[in-house]
């Protein structure tokens, strides 16, 4: 649905000069895909979203969407609808002219706007809400508002950028099946812009992590998760033990990556088996798991998650350190 090829992106500051958004990136998102694009602040996300919108031109490459290059023409012109965090309803306009808005637009016959209309509402479970204001609704019914409004002209692909962002936690995590569910149901192409890494792991068919302008790797949640490309990504998706290659006996370019629930401990030093050797810092109890923190001597602090491990180690105990060979992913600094 979606190629984006050696594309870049460049700004021209009065104060520093040029700046570079977004480095070459070469990318293709599948029809009926729920992709998401996840980074910290300033990686380059939202530019790469803002140019297959028709936002931002860019500076170099060529973007295609349905097979034609889209790269010259503008937002209106492309089949992209977009879901901006802000939600920007129209205030003075209720639920239901709200999601009509851009069926007007394109000049659609009233009953058949009418019969969207109701459709698309129904769609995100707000059927009885056509006749609100914004302001008499939640921030969560706000959302569903703004996404029937953008999936009601049946657009190839939907842009998310951080749509869930201004809810809190419980809502946030209601929205991301409600969006899954969307995305399902009316299979298009959604791409989501988001820093969440537990909600891209929730909710996307595949994942590219950028940084620093760079895409760094694009695969599956669960491969990302458990094979990163490199220190940044192991770092940034979930927990990872970071372990120098040296602690290890590797050699000194080596980073030894771990997630901390692989991390199995043993009680005192004179367990024969072993990674290593050290004592515990600090037992967070979590609910279904507890989260020790093992100071390593020539390292610093260990993180080992383990299920259901209330009446585990106690801090000050002294703990051997182990994990399976297949729970280290080695990595090049």
């Amino acid at each position: 649905m979606i190629e984006v090829q050696r594309v870049s992106k460049s700004f021209v500051s009065k104060d520093i000069g040029t700046v570079t958004a977004l480095k070459t990136v070469d990318l293709t998102i599948g029809d009926n895909e729920f992709f998401t694009l996840l980074g910290p602040s300033g990686c380059g996300k939202t530019t790469l979203l803002r140019l297959i919108g028709g936002f931002e031109m860019p500076t170099t490459g060529m973007i295609r969407i349905d097979g034609v290059d889209v790269a010259a023409l503008p937002p209106q012109k492309r089949p992209v609808n977009t879901v901006f965090q802000s939600y920007a309803l129209f205030p003075h306009m209720t639920v239901g002219e709200n999601v009509a808005f851009g069926l007007r637009m394109l000049g659609r016959p009233a009953q058949e706007i009418a019969a969207q209309v109701a459709a698309a509402l129904e769609m995100v479970r707000l059927g009885g809400f056509a006749n609100r204001r914004p302001a008499q609704l939640s921030g969560g019914q706000q959302q569903r508002v703004a996404l029937a409004r953008a999936l009601v002209p049946k657009p190839s692909v939907l842009l998310l950028d951080e749509p869930l962002s201004a809810l809190d936690l419980k809502l946030r995590k209601e929205m991301q099946g409600e969006l899954k569910r969307l995305q399902r149901e009316t299979g298009i192409t959604f791409v989501l812009v988001t820093h969440d890494q537990e909600e891209a792991l929730a909710m996307s068919d595949r994942i590219a992590v950028l940084h620093d302008g760079s895409m760094l790797q694009v695969g599956r949640p669960a491969e990302i998760y458990h094979d990163p490309s490199c220190r940044f990504v192991a770092d940034f998706i979930g927990e990872a033990n970071l372990i120098p290659g040296p602690v290890l006996g590797r050699r000194s370019e080596l980073t030894i990556a771990v997630r901390p629930e692989r991390v199995v401990l043993g009680a005192g030093y004179g367990r024969p088996s072993g990674r290593a050797k050290g004592r515990v810092a600090a037992v967070t109890f979590l609910g279904l798991d507890t989260l020790y923190e093992i100071e390593l001597a020539g390292h610093g602090p260990i993180r080992a998650r383990i299920r259901g491990d209330e009446d585990g180690f106690s801090r000050g105990d002294s703990v051997v350190v182990d994990w399976a060979a297949d729970a280290e992913r080695e990595l090049l600094h």
